[in-house]
Parts: structure tokens; sequence; C-alpha cells
């Protein structure tokens, strides 16, 4: 029977699949040379574990371009996703001069402890997209985990009067287009945010979001009589060519939702109205089936019956039924469900 000692004998190979010119630079403390990388090591396993747990990365420009190529061809994400990941090796490698190891992501993750649950699950997303499955080193992320994201976390919902309040703040035609448009078609940001004409159907006032990754779909779903009218106004204003249904940028996007917040005294943003949305129709009485679907939650193989034909007829007729109103909506004026 082998000893101990010649059981954790072992070749330490560290697999460098990207860039073999040396972007990744090891550490004399830590891996040395690439050649020591390969030299048979002895002792216990914690010797060995402490031995080889740090690396730092030479060229972080180099690399953190060449994980957003990885994100979106190999992962095959979303440019939004592959964006976001790309953003979080930046920030992670500049903080630490490029060194990779348990005790930097620690420290990396030590701020997002006071944020969201959900921003701290989105960061630990971003990073074991870059170290554990394109860097290949699973045991530097071993034991990181999502942190629990309470039951009633997206329960708070704003009130009617919130609502109606936050409508008021805005200026335009354009800013209120797009708050009831948020609102009445329980879309995503990103759906919204890339929307054509060309998705609308103004007659019918349905809407065909162009959205399609592993994890998310698009759903059909429509827009009210209220926000018909400040969407019609808004497009008849305009002089130019552009396809694309709402034309504004990132920053002037942000002010709308910061007007309606803080006149509100509620935090209202897309994902808040997305909510508030399918809360609205299941109240309603639209079953949650159909609500699914408006929101895009169905499997493909039930949006792809209400694209067209009867399938489509039968959603209009459900959402036109069930009178979802933003103002004058029935007795709809709880605070926290």
């Amino acid at each position: 029977m082998q000893s101990v000692t010649q059981n954790v004998r072992q070749y330490v190979t560290q697999k460098v699949t990207r860039n073999e010119n040396a972007n990744l630079s090891f550490f004399s403390e830590g891996f040395g040379s690439p050649g020591e990388i390969r030299t048979p090591v002895g002792g216990s396993k914690a010797q060995i574990r402490r031995n080889y747990a740090s690396f730092a990365i030479k060229d972080i420009d180099w690399t953190v371009s060449d994980f957003w190529q990885y994100c979106k061809i190999e992962e095959r994400l979303s440019d939004k996703v592959s964006k976001d990941y790309k953003n979080v090796a930046r920030r992670f490698l500049l903080s630490y001069n490029g060194e990779v190891s348990r005790q930097s992501i620690r420290e990396f993750l030590k701020p997002y402890l006071q944020k969201a649950p959900k921003t701290y699950n989105n960061i630990i997303d971003g990073l074991r997209a870059f170290i554990k499955r394109y860097l290949q080193k699973p045991e530097l992320m071993k034991g990181f985990k999502h942190t629990h994201v309470p039951s009633n976390y997206e329960n708070h919902l704003p009130t009617k009067e919130q609502l109606k309040i936050g409508f008021e703040a805005l200026e335009t035609d354009k800013e209120r287009a797009i708050y009831l448009f948020f609102a009445t078609t329980g879309l995503r940001r990103s759906e919204v945010w890339n929307l054509t004409k060309d998705d609308i159907n103004f007659e019918t006032r349905c809407v065909k979001a162009k959205h399609d990754t592993r994890t998310k779909r698009a759903g059909v779903t429509f827009y009210n009589g209220e926000c018909e009218t400040y969407l019609k106004r808004y497009l008849a204003s305009r002089s130019d060519d552009d396809n694309r249904l709402f034309i504004t940028g990132y920053r002037e996007f942000l002010q709308i939702w910061k007007k309606a917040s803080k006149t509100a005294g509620f935090r209202i943003r897309p994902q808040v109205l997305r909510k508030w949305h399918s809360t609205v129709l299941g109240e309603l009485m639209v079953p949650d089936r159909f609500v699914d679907v408006f929101q895009g939650r169905a499997p493909r193989s039930v949006l792809a019956k209400h694209y067209t034909g009867n399938g489509l007829k039968r959603l209009k007729r459900i959402y036109d039924k069930a009178g979802l109103r933003v103002f004058n909506w029935i007795s709809y004026s709880v605070g926290c469900l």
C-alpha cells in the first residue's frame, strides 16, 4: 500500500488555454515559472493547495477582451450578459493588479455583501464564468455560493397613487410613453430598449419583442389605451427615419426613473413595473399560464402557438377583458402584498 506522502505526490499541471505567450504570469511564491508548474511536488494536500493558490494575469486588457469573446462565442451568452461579465472581470483584475486567488476573490466580494442579494449573485456568476470556466480554475471558486434572496424581496410594489404621482413628474410625451409602456406590457428593460416599429402592430397594440436566450424568452404582449395616447403623440412628434421605437440615451433613460421615484417617494424601475404588471393581471383573474405568455416565461412551444392566428386573437381578448389600467383601474391600492 502506498504511503500518504506517495499518494499526494502528483504533477500539478495548469491549463492555460488562451494566449500561451505568457499572458498568465505566476507568482514566485505561488506557481513559479511555467516549467516549475509541471514539477512533481510532495507534502500534505493543504501545503499543495497553499502553494498553488494564486497566479497573476499580466495582460489584463487582452485577457478581458478575450474573455468577452469567450462569453459571446463559447458560452453563447447575450450581449448584455457578456458585457456585464466582462466588466466584473475587469474590475476584479484591476482591483488586485491581476492577482487571482481565493483571498483576492474574498476581498473583491466583501463590498457587495451590503448590496442587494441579486447584485451579489450577479457578481458571483461573473466570477464563475471568468475564473471557473474561462481560466479553468474551478478550485478557486469552490465554496463561494449565491446569497439567499428573501421570498418577499420583490413583493413591495407602488400604490396606484404612487404610480400616478411618478407619472405626473414626467415632462415629455416620450417619457410618459416609456413609463406607461413598461407598466402595461410587462416587458424587460432590454426588450423595450431594442424594440423597433416593426415589432409593433399599432392596430391591435400587440408587441412581439425579439429576445431569445438560453434562460429568457420574449413573450407576446399588448399595451393599453392609456399608453397608446402618449405613444402616438411621441411618434407623431418625430421627424427622423430611425426604426427604433424609442430613441433615448442611457442617461436620459435613467432620468425617467429618477424623477418618477423621487416625486412618488417609491423606487420605481422597469423591473418593478414588470412585477406590478404580473401581480395586477393575477388580481384581475388572468390565469397564470397567460401571464407567463405575456411576460415570456412560457415554454417556446407554448409561445409559438400564440404568435399568429387564433392563438394571438385569444391573447388579445384576454388582455382586453382584464381591463388593465394604470390610473383608472378598479380599486387597486395595496402598497405591500
